[in-house]
């Protein structure tokens, strides 16, 4: 149970942990601080009324007088940083720095520092200024040494294990070997220098020659004069090592500098499918390995989408000779999000707000849609539908109407204008109709339509007098394709192509003239919002920041369709099971060829030559192999 505000203004620290701990209860807290109420020292008084009554063992008594002392010490020392930062002496990161690495000093019992002169040491402030700050909290020069009398205490007097007769810390345990070591030199006093090739830290070790009466001054002026001047230790470090008997053989680490943090760019973690354009590959043998992706994922209220992390703030560092270290900023970004998604507290986290469908657009937002069912056809009774989430239609989409959402189902397509943002699943067939979709297109046939998508198009039965453009492949699972033109991005796979008495098919494949057209699209509404902002004024703020996001969320996705179209390269490729009549027209991005007589079982594939016969060639070709 935790204690209310009003209490812990005056309740000891003492009493504070040992409640925290369940060392006791708060009835025996209180009958504590009641019987203390009158001494002048609640914490030695509650320390000794927890030992008379039994309640906390002496050993348990020690360990939390030590932690209030720390505690309290540390409190200073933000009050410190908190005055340092409001004075302009340092700023924020510079300070968590510090902070961090007492914090180290006190968990590691590796020593205690005090956090002015950490960054004195490390050149962030200056000894005026620790010390008008230190006089602002008043605590003068009798305090602080009283100060430092009880932080040895509390650390287990940590740094005259630093500096006694034992050994210090190899150098492995310092994290490094004798190669990450530049070569030793003697200075002053018989006090061999050597520095790592990082220069990050430095060590001494005593030679036979050492002088025992060498002064801490003329130490840190041999120092200053190889250029040492950040990090160096405390004089209380330079006297113990002076005083110890050892370091002979064991380095003493004199100087280190204060290492760079790299910052790393913020991310979100998806907790659900998001790559919805994601195809199979070519195997070895050439094959097209298509696989559908399964059902469409489906979530329920409440879910958790995605999930920010955030970005690792970089931080500047300085080696032991007060060089700074540079490093590469973070990038950060805010979440988008969509309909159906809302944003949690912490501004972290997406959940759905709704039962349905997930989905990340191109722009970067992730949404949730529900799905808009009709019971029969789309016709003149229904009108358009404009149905922001997926739809499925019952029946078939007639001609002249229009059908308008994210992931749609059709029974059958007679005539009608699909435009979908996700995939379009045609359960029967596709007649003189047009689809525009970003996601994929399956159906059982095609005839007299034109069909543009940036995924695949999935056909099981035949293309008849069809137009064809995506981005993704163009599959005919088991029949023809038949006086048609078809462009494809990562190649065509048919049972058969063309007919003895049909016209011949024209096949494109490596070309995405569906990206090309898109980023096309996008460049023009993007500049009719430049030109609609330069319009507005100051004083229609309102206005101006509507347009930006939707001018932000069109760069957006224009930046993801590139990145897009770059991580999927065109494959100039076609698979034929069956045959290939004569007169069909295959065209690569650098070729084309046209087939002169009819061939079974082949793949179409264009390849660079380089050498034919006696020739240097460099060329592209169209060539044909066996499957």
């Amino acid at each position: 149970m935790d204690i209310d505000k009003n209490e812990k203004t005056r309740t000891p620290l003492i009493g504070q942990l040992a409640l925290k701990n369940h060392l006791i209860s708060r009835e025996e807290l209180q009958k504590a601080l009641s019987c203390c109420a009158d001494s002048n020292n609640k914490n030695a008084a509650l320390k000794d009324y927890f030992l008379s009554k039994g309640l906390v063992s002496s050993r348990n008594v020690e360990r939390l007088a030590k932690a209030a002392q720390t505690l309290e010490f540390r409190q200073k020392e933000f009050k410190f940083g908190d005055i340092a930062v409001r004075k302009g002496f340092i700023n924020k990161s510079v300070l968590t720095l510090a902070l961090e690495e007492q914090g180290n000093e006190i968990k590691n019992r590796s020593g205690l520092n005090y956090i002015g002169e950490i960054l004195v040491d490390a050149g962030f402030l200056t000894e005026k200024q620790r010390d008008y700050i230190l006089k602002l909290q008043k605590r003068v020069r009798k305090e602080r040494a009283k100060e430092s009398k009880e932080k040895d205490q509390m650390v287990g007097e940590t740094i005259g294990e630093q500096v006694s007769d034992k050994p210090d810390k190899t150098l492995s345990e310092h994290g490094l070997d004798k190669d990450l070591l530049l070569e030793p030199e003697t200075i002053t006093g018989g006090i061999e220098l050597q520095v790592s090739k990082d220069f990050m830290m430095a060590f001494f070790t005593k030679t036979d020659s050492f002088d025992e009466n060498i002064s801490v001054g003329k130490i840190k002026g041999a120092l200053f004069d190889k250029g040492i001047v950040s990090g160096v230790v405390l004089d209380k470090m330079i006297k113990g090592f002076i005083r110890s008997g050892g370091f002979k053989t064991k380095p003493f680490k004199v100087a280190q500098g204060i290492p760079p943090i790299h910052g790393e760019d913020a991310r979100v973690e998806f907790f659900f499918n998001t790559d919805y354009l994601k195809a199979g590959g070519l195997t070895e043998d050439g094959v097209i390995d298509f696989k559908d992706r399964g059902e469409v994922p489906h979530v329920e209220k409440g879910t958790m989408l995605a999930e920010k992390i955030p970005m690792k703030v970089s931080r500047q560092g300085h080696n032991i000779y007060g060089d700074q270290i540079d490093t590469v900023p973070a990038k950060d970004f805010f979440i988008k999000y969509g309909t159906g998604v809302k944003v949690s507290e912490d501004g972290f986290k997406l959940l759905a707000s709704v039962s349905g469908f997930p989905k990340f657009s191109l722009s970067g937002r992730t949404s949730v849609y529900e799905e808009y069912v009709t019971q029969g056809d789309v016709d003149y009774e229904t009108g358009h539908i404009d149905y922001d989430g997926n739809v499925n239609v019952k029946g078939q989409v007639k001609s002249g109407l229009k059908v308008k959402g994210n992931d749609i189902k059709i029974i059958e397509l007679d005539g009608g204008i699909v435009t979908a943002e996700g995939n379009v699943r045609i359960a029967g067939g596709i007649n003189e109709g047009k689809i525009y979709s970003k996601g994929n297109v399956y159906a059982k046939f095609i005839r007299n339509a034109k069909v543009a998508c940036m995924g695949d198009v999935i056909i099981t039965k035949e293309i008849v007098d069809s137009d064809i453009e995506c981005s993704g492949r163009c599959i005919m699972e088991n029949g023809k394709i038949m006086t048609s033109q078809i462009t494809s991005k990562l190649g065509v796979k048919a049972r058969n192509i063309g007919t003895e008495k049909a016209e011949p098919c024209t096949i494109k494949v490596g070309h995405d003239v569906f990206t090309k057209k898109e980023l096309k699209t996008i460049k023009d509404k993007v500049d009719i919002l430049e030109k609609q902002l330069e319009q507005y004024g100051a004083k229609e703020e309102e206005k101006i920041k509507s347009l930006e996001k939707i001018r932000d969320d069109f760069l957006a996705e224009r930046a993801n369709l590139i990145q897009w179209a770059n991580d999927n390269p065109g494959q100039s490729i076609v698979i034929v099971e069956g045959v290939i009549m004569s007169g069909t027209v295959i065209v690569g991005l650098n070729s084309k060829k046209r087939i002169t007589e009819m061939i079974c079982h082949v793949k179409v594939e264009e390849t660079l030559c380089t050498f034919d016969g006696e020739k240097n060639l460099n060329v592209y070709k169209m060539k044909v192999k066996n499957i």
